[in-house]
Parts: structure tokens; C-alpha cells; sequence
């Protein structure tokens, strides 16, 4: 142990505790099944994050090559009112990315919280089953071929997958 007159060795070794405890730690885990958002500490300009993704009260179950309609909340949480690009909001129903007929939308304001109604085809390919409905918000000039992910979030409630065939009349004539 250092032995200096001006510190005793209790008084160092108390520094060295509070050194070692106040030291951010230098990376931390994310898990993005917990729909969390992440941030840079030093965030100055506008932050997208998905705040609600819901699917309207009468809909329960959809087909392939047909629309939805998810209710998306999206809260500005940054410092800044002003990005160049528009905000991108992407959907999938589990691993199949939805199609999307008008999901960008115009920056806004510092604090300020939109709900949107984008339209999204389901792709033919999708099978039968129960998904989950997740969406993410993307926004700023891409970086190495990609944007910005500021959030993604599930919906509450699974979406079922239905192949619906339409029944034709068939006509069976025993006249008798």
C-alpha cells in the first residue's frame, strides 16, 4: 500500500472505493424484446420513440394481401424541433416486413406526441398463424446504408393470419 504523510492509508483507500463506485460503467446490455429505446447520453436533436402501437378495437384477425390500419403514437422526446429527413415507420407482423402505403411523416416539435393510422399490406407469403405487430421509427440521413432506429415497440395484442376462401354457390338439382 502507498504510504503518504499527507493521506492516511484508510482515507486513500476510502478514495479509491468512491473512485470505483462512481465510474459509469463502460457499456451497458440492451435487450430490444423489452421495447426500450435507445438513447445517446448526449441527445441534442430531435428523439423519436414510439410510445402505443394498438390495432383498432374490431380487429382481431387479417388476411394476407389485405390492409391494416395500427394506431401508432410517436413522442418527440429530444431537445430539438428540426430534422432534414422525414420520419420512416416500419411494421412487421413477426418476421415478415409489412408494406407499407404511407408511412412517413414530417418532423415535429420538441415534446410534442402524434398518433398516426399508416396503412400496411400484409404480403401474400405471410401463413397462417398468430404475430405480433411491431413497429419502429426510423429518421436521419443514413449511416453505412442504414437510418437511425430510435424506437421499436410491440402491440399488446396478437394478430391472427387468416386464409379466407370465398364459398361459391354450388347448385344440385334432384327435381323430382
Amino acid at each position: 500500500m502507498i504510504r503518504s504523510r499527507f493521506f492516511p492509508p484508510v482515507l486513500i483507500q476510502l478514495i479509491l472505493v468512491l473512485l470505483i463506485i462512481c465510474i459509469p460503467a463502460s457499456s451497458a446490455v440492451s435487450d430490444p424484446s423489452l421495447n426500450q429505446t435507445i438513447k445517446a447520453a448526449d441527445q441534442s436533436g430531435p428523439d423519436y420513440e414510439i410510445t402505443e402501437v394498438t390495432m383498432p378495437v374490431q380487429t382481431s384477425w387479417t388476411e394476407p394481401g389485405t390492409y391494416i390500419h395500427p394506431n401508432i403514437t410517436i413522442r418527440n422526446a429530444g431537445a430539438a424541433d428540426i430534422a432534414a429527413e422525414p420520419l420512416q415507420i416500419q411494421a412487421s407482423l413477426g418476421k415478415y416486413q409489412l408494406i407499407s402505403k404511407n408511412n412517413q411523416i414530417s418532423p415535429f416539435k420538441a415534446g410534442e406526441v402524434r398518433t398516426i393510422t399508416p396503412d400496411y399490406l400484409v404480403p401474400s407469403g405471410v401463413p397462417t398463424g398468430e404475430y405480433t405487430l411491431t413497429a419502429s421509427v426510423t429518421h436521419g440521413p443514413e449511416q453505412e446504408g442504414e437510418s437511425i432506429v430510435s424506437s421499436t415497440v410491440s402491440a399488446p395484442d396478437k394478430l391472427n393470419v387468416k386464409l379466407i376462401t370465398s364459398k361459391t354457390k354450388v347448385r344440385s338439382c334432384n327435381c323430382g
